[in-house]
């Protein structure tokens, strides 16, 4: 976590590199902001974890989450799902997947615990920028990055070839501005590896009508209950 941090995000998404610097006002799409490349590097470490700790199993995903991107961190302390799970939208996801009573204390046990549960959780992003400032989920510029990563840095994800699917893949949107992005930009459904198509819509929505994570929620869009 001491070393300077490569540029990973800037080799390989050079186009997403541009829009995201035309949303945030970045000057230079080639140089990001250090932060961003080293959340970046421990979110795919992590991500690579909880992939060895589905395989190892064979299991098949079943509920998939779709994140935004990992929070926005200036120091060492990153806060992504995979990492050390925190915060209430975590929460929600978690209780959503797992009675209250019964959630792990221990974090990888936790997590071994959704993965039991064929639960995965991807982001539709790389890039760890704080998209509520500015108003920037509403700009077009958002829905733009949006579309480009999900042709990219989705795509890559879900069609892991380590990655087993479920036949009937149940789908959930963690961030409604993300998933109103991903309607516009696929009209007409979004792909999934078992040969489905998503056709993203509010009713999709893991969250209250105000945005706010809620377990019930995520246990009505993934009809466990």
């Amino acid at each position: 976590m001491g070393t300077i941090p490569n540029r990973q995000l800037e080799k390989e998404y050079p186009q997403e590199c541009m829009k995201l610097a035309q949303l945030c006002g970045f000057r230079n799409s080639n140089n990001l902001p250090s932060h961003l490349n080293r959340i970046y590097s421990v979110t795919e470490a992590k991500w690579e974890e909880n992939i060895h700790r589905l395989a190892k199993t064979n299991i098949r995903v079943k509920y998939l989450m779709f994140g935004e991107a990992a929070p926005e961190s200036y120091d060492n302390d990153v806060s992504y799902f995979y990492n050390n799970c925190q915060g209430s939208w975590c929460k929600a996801i978690v209780e959503g997947l797992i009675p209250r009573h019964e959630v792990p204390n221990d974090t990888e046990t936790k997590f071994d615990e959704l993965a039991k549960r064929q639960f995965l959780l991807v982001d539709t992003m790389p890039f760890a920028v704080n998209y509520s400032i500015s108003n920037r989920r509403s700009k077009v510029a958002y829905r733009e990055l949006v579309k480009l990563c999900a042709l990219s840095y989705l795509h890559k994800k879900l069609f892991d070839p380590r990655l087993l699917w479920a036949d009937d893949i149940l789908v959930a949107f963690g961030v409604k501005k993300n998933a109103e992005a991903m309607m516009q930009a696929f009209p007409n459904g979004f792909p999934l590896p078992n040969g489905q198509n998503v056709q993203v819509t509010y009713d999709l929505v893991a969250t209250t009508k105000a945005n706010y994570p809620y377990s019930g929620r995520v246990k009505q869009v993934f009809k466990l209950r």
